[in-house]
């Protein structure tokens, strides 16, 4: 059962639809705010993104604005790869240049910054992180880029999560 939001969510997703599109899945995903430092176990909290994929493509909202629904078409992927991290799952994909919409800080002063502004920028990574590797909408993106041919690169398994603080073993400090 989905609370009311994920509905209003999914209804943005398909009035995006073009014709002759129809939904394959419906599910839940998360979208890292920095796909290149993540951290699988801090990603996936919190309500996360409403996913719908299609046979042409993923879209993505994680909000009742319609400017930030993310679209993806399987056609523009060059490459994707599964990343983990316990067990975490997120797949990342590699993509022509597109424009999506981003949060950015309204002000920055050397390493401060503070403030809500939103930017235009190009991106060639799309990352869409998962609770676990067997929900409905992964398989439906892994089999989506299957069946176009996009190449899978290896599998990567990022370092487990240390908290701040947090002794690393003896035996790790061992020389």
């Amino acid at each position: 059962m989905h609370p009311e939001y994920f509905q209003r969510w999914m209804d943005l997703l398909v009035a995006r639809l073009e014709p002759g599109e129809r939904v394959l899945v419906r599910g839940r995903a998360f979208e890292p705010s920095d796909a290149l430092r993540f951290d699988l176990s801090r990603v996936i909290s919190g309500p996360g993104c409403a996913v719908a994929v299609t046979e042409r493509r993923v879209l993505w909202v994680s909000g009742e604005d319609d400017r930030w629904v993310r679209s993806l078409r399987f056609d523009l992927v060059r490459s994707h790869a599964e990343l983990t991290q316990a067990h975490r799952y997120a797949l990342a994909l590699d993509h022509e240049s597109i424009e999506r919409r981003r949060s950015v800080p309204a002000h920055q002063l050397l390493w401060w910054s503070w403030g809500n502004a939103e930017t235009v920028q190009v991106v060639t990574t799309s990352v869409l992180a998962f609770s676990r590797r067997d929900t409905k909408a992964a398989r439906a993106i892994r089999s989506r880029l299957q069946a176009v041919g996009v190449p899978a690169g290896e599998p990567r398994s990022l370092p487990p999560h240390r908290r701040r603080g947090q002794e690393l073993p003896y035996r790790v400090m061992r020389t």
